[in-house]
């Protein structure tokens, strides 16, 4: 998607001079040729600079800057970077080229026989592909034609894949409100029109309403969006649209504006007004209401080029306005349901997990990059480990059953080693906060999940920090053996020098609500660890005195 991103971008600051660059070209090598006679830059490099600028994943980057070099420059590349450099000249129109065949061979050892038989199976999914979508692309067609047939399958496929999208955004609105947002971004997103109200059908008043979004921020010029419009014809081009179940737009009306269409052409801010009527298909034909829009002329041409997908936008809007009726009754009554909140949280730990699989990855290849020897992996390797802690917590937050598992053993003072390590090097340096270990050497494994440790030692030492001063001392010890009523526990100390925790704060200590260090945290660190502690069988005492410090005392059973 994004390899020839530097193209439009090219387009778009010299649309006459490139458009003539690309139809005079005969292929990648005379492109990029013209390009750097004309433009002094190319595609290449000019994708790979606004790919750099979004703060992405490097190697992205480097596989935009890349995906034209020769074969052999770029053997030892990251993958990305030989896939895409592969993919580009496969994709390339016509037979493969020997060059081709060679470059698969090259970066991935694939023999002709094997890229001919690669290509063959996709090119059978895209005649399938396309066959379902009526269009013909068989090899029989002229080129003209293929050519046609491939554009048409691409736009056919952009606009599923937007319509997907936009189901996908309607879907997850929680109120009118909402939904008249998600409707709002897709059409900006998908056709680039920036000004648009949905008016809904009343069925009480048989009138079409409009309000403003309760979180809409409008210009200060713009008026207020309140409008009730009665189902009478030729009382505005919206009742109009609505009444004759067809689009309506200001260009195409021979009489003059009535004051409501003029209104919702200021509202939108721009020149041509559009009513589009909005029926669904689900669960039976239905009209429900009408998408009302502005748009500049040359917006119009573009809109009328893409007439199914306009249909198809207004019919999945209708759709999910229909089927969301009674969902926001029930929320409005019942507030969000646990599906939703789960659905909520699934959504964040989808959306937090690819971030941390790319600086994953960019710290694998930095470690390739500095080499075995350097004195830099081990603090790498620090930040991999807890990477991996991280997402290991986000899945138990998508799947609770996960917390539960305590299988495994836990070495309890080589978890206290790595995590203290981690903090006397980090955080503790920041702040001048001294981090000393005194642990029992008889010190055994027990049973448990060595990240739950790591998690409550993390929440525990991670609040005597903020809690402290500078100079100040956080002493973490280990008892092997400590008895209570005939059972036999390993201790965990956590002591501080700090101001201590007041009485009132003190008694409700483990509740997700209490914290003594202000805005900007949650006060659940210490429920966390409470019920941490309670899946590993074990217990935690608090001993605190105001100008005296703190202290913490977990017990495990052996």
């Amino acid at each position: 998607m994004l390899a020839d991103v530097g193209q439009l971008v090219l387009l778009t600051s010299n649309e006459q001079q490139y458009l003539d660059m690309l139809q005079t070209a005969k292929n990648d090598a005379q492109l990029l040729a013209a390009e750097e006679q004309l433009l002094g830059s190319n595609h290449c490099l000019t994708g790979a600079e606004l790919v750099d600028s979004w703060g992405i994943d490097s190697f992205i980057a480097d596989a935009v800057r890349y995906h034209h070099e020769p074969d052999n420059l770029i053997q030892d590349a990251h993958h990305l970077v030989k896939i895409v450099n592969l993919a580009s000249q496969l994709s390339a129109v016509g037979d493969v080229s020997d060059q081709a065949l060679a470059s698969a061979n090259q970066l991935f050892g694939l023999n002709e026989a094997l890229t001919r038989e690669l290509l063959s199976r996709i090119n059978n999914d895209v005649d399938k592909l396309a066959s379902s979508l009526n269009i013909d692309i068989s090899n029989q067609a002229s080129a003209e034609h293929w050519q046609h047939a491939q554009t048409q399958l691409g736009n056919k496929l952009s606009d599923i894949g937007e319509l997907a999208q936009i189901n996908a955004a309607l879907w997850q609105a929680q109120s009118h409100d909402g939904l008249q947002q998600a409707a709002q971004r897709s059409l900006f997103l998908t056709l680039g029109i920036s000004g648009s109200v949905l008016f809904l059908l009343n069925d009480e008043s048989n009138q079409l309403s409009a309000q403003s979004p309760a979180t809409e921020q409008q210009p200060g010029d713009t008026p207020a969006l309140d409008f009730h419009l009665p189902l009478k014809p030729d009382r505005s081009l919206i009742s109009d649209a609505f009444l004759q179940a067809r689009a309506k737009s200001s260009q195409d009306s021979d009489q003059p504006l009535t004051i409501i269409d003029r209104q919702m052409l200021r509202y939108c801010q721009s020149d041509i007004l559009l009513c589009w009527p909005l029926t669904a298909t689900k669960p039976h034909e239905e009209k429900v209401g009408v998408l009302v829009c502005a748009v500049k002329a040359a917006q119009l041409t573009v809109l009328e080029q893409r007439g199914p997908m306009v249909a198809n936008l207004c019919r999945e809007i209708a759709n999910a306005i229909v089927n969301s009726q009674q969902r926001f009754k029930l929320i409005d009554q019942q507030g969000p349901t646990a599906e939703q909140f789960l659905q909520h949280i699934s959504e964040a730990v989808h959306e937090a997990s690819n971030p941390l699989s790319i600086i994953r990855n960019y710290l694998e290849m930095l470690r390739i990059k500095l080499g075995d020897e350097h004195s830099a992996n081990e603090g790498l390797s620090l930040i991999k480990d807890e990477i991996d802690r991280v997402g290991s917590i986000l899945l138990r937050l998508k799947d609770p059953d996960q917390a539960a598992d305590s299988s495994g053993t836990v070495d309890i003072n080589s978890v206290i080693q790595s995590t203290a390590h981690i903090f006397s090097e980090s955080v503790c340096a920041t702040h001048q906060i001294k981090l000393e270990l005194e642990l029992d050497r008889q010190t055994t494994t027990i049973n448990g999940n060595p990240e739950h440790l790591k998690q409550i030692l993390t929440n525990l030492i991670k609040n005597a920090v903020e809690a402290l001063e500078p100079n100040k001392i956080i002493t973490i010890s280990t008892e092997a053996t400590v008895s209570v009523s005939g059972r036999k526990y390993t201790a965990i100390y956590i002591d501080d020098d700090g101001p201590g925790i007041p009485t009132d704060i003190k008694q409700k200590l483990f509740s997700p609500v209490a914290t003594t260090k202000g805005e900007g945290h949650s006060g659940l660190g210490l429920s966390i660890v409470k019920k941490l502690i309670d899946d590993m069988d074990g217990s935690i005492v608090c001993r605190s005195k105001l100008g005296k410090g703190t202290q913490f005392q977990i017990l495990l059973p052996q």
